[in-house]
């Protein structure tokens, strides 16, 4: 009998409860399962170093704030699961987990795993992305009014969007990569290839791959944010030109002379300066059948 471990983020609304309480019933049918609920920012974290060694099978159930707080507990032995109960859910759509109950829960009694490549953000364990300027002080806002993030879920973030264009501020960023010096006004560092849940932001990454992509905008105007952002929201990869570069690097420096804010798997965890490093490191997730195989048939080829 497998003994698994499922830490949820407490402020999850009443329906996400209800779903998450159905998959518990149908994994403790073959399984020993406990739950715990975070009470503060970092307790996801706390919890999965207090009691990993415990479980053979630890459960992220929650947004992508969530699941960062739980990798940041998680050693590379482990196997981690996903119950996508948050806003954007960009985690679970990179490897096609959805809010299924019974599919949900046999992915995780399954035991297929593949594994996601691990980053750092000042030290910090990250698995989709970071940002720095526009989305880092959207999500900034946003963390800022749980209340409402709660009541209006997506929605928020939109208006939050909008409002950031009306009274647009243009970052000045100086970031260091590949011994080059870039100047740019808004950073996204991706190892992920969605962007805000189903949306597309490249097709040239995913948490199942090694590299780490580095997107720039510069002279960026409110035109040029809501151009890049209908790219994304209509699934077209963001294309280098003269106001995007595009870097892949795995040692990545920014910094500013003014207070910029950062946003970390969908968090916002502080201001400039940043620390990007591609650790090579990695964690086995639980996935699909099908992904399992591809897993196999890749360590096989290389």
């Amino acid at each position: 009998m497998k003994k698994i471990c499922i830490i949820y983020n407490s402020k999850i609304s009443l329906f996400n409860k209800f779903l998450l309480n159905r998959i518990v019933k149908i994994l403790k049918k073959n399984s020993h399962v406990e739950t715990f609920a975070t009470e503060k920012v970092g307790h996801a974290t706390l919890l999965c170093k207090v009691h990993i060694k415990k479980f053979d099978i630890v459960i992220a159930a929650g947004g992508d704030g969530t699941i960062n707080e739980v990798i940041n507990g998680m050693d590379e032995r482990t196997p981690l699961g996903i119950i996508p109960l948050g806003t954007a859910n960009i985690g679970a759509y990179e490897a096609n987990i959805n809010k299924n109950p019974r599919k949900t829960a046999q992915i995780i009694l399954s035991g297929k795993i593949k594994k996601i490549h691990i980053q750092e953000a000042n030290n910090r364990k990250f698995f989709l992305m970071t940002g720095v300027g526009y989305d880092a002080s959207i999500v900034e806002t946003v963390q800022s009014n749980l209340l409402l993030k709660k009541i209006f879920g997506k929605l928020l973030f939109f208006i939050i969007s909008f409002t950031k264009l009306i009274y647009f501020k243009k970052y000045e960023l100086k970031i260091l990569a590949n011994n080059k010096a870039y100047l740019a006004n808004w950073v996204i560092i991706t190892n992920a290839k969605h962007y805000g849940g189903a949306f597309q932001l490249t097709k040239d990454t995913d948490i199942f791959e090694k590299k780490l992509i580095t997107y720039l905008f510069i002279n960026l105007t409110r035109f040029d944010v809501i151009k890049n952002l209908l790219k994304i929201l209509k699934r077209q990869n963001l294309e280098e030109n003269n106001k995007v570069i595009k870097i892949i690097s795995d040692d990545i420096f920014i910094n500013s002379k003014l207070k910029v804010p950062i946003q970390c798997d969908g968090e916002f965890i502080g201001n400039l300066p940043l620390q990007i490093k591609n650790t090579k490191k990695t964690m086995n997730l639980l996935v699909k059948e099908e992904l399992n195989v591809q897993a196999r048939s890749e360590e096989h080829t290389s």
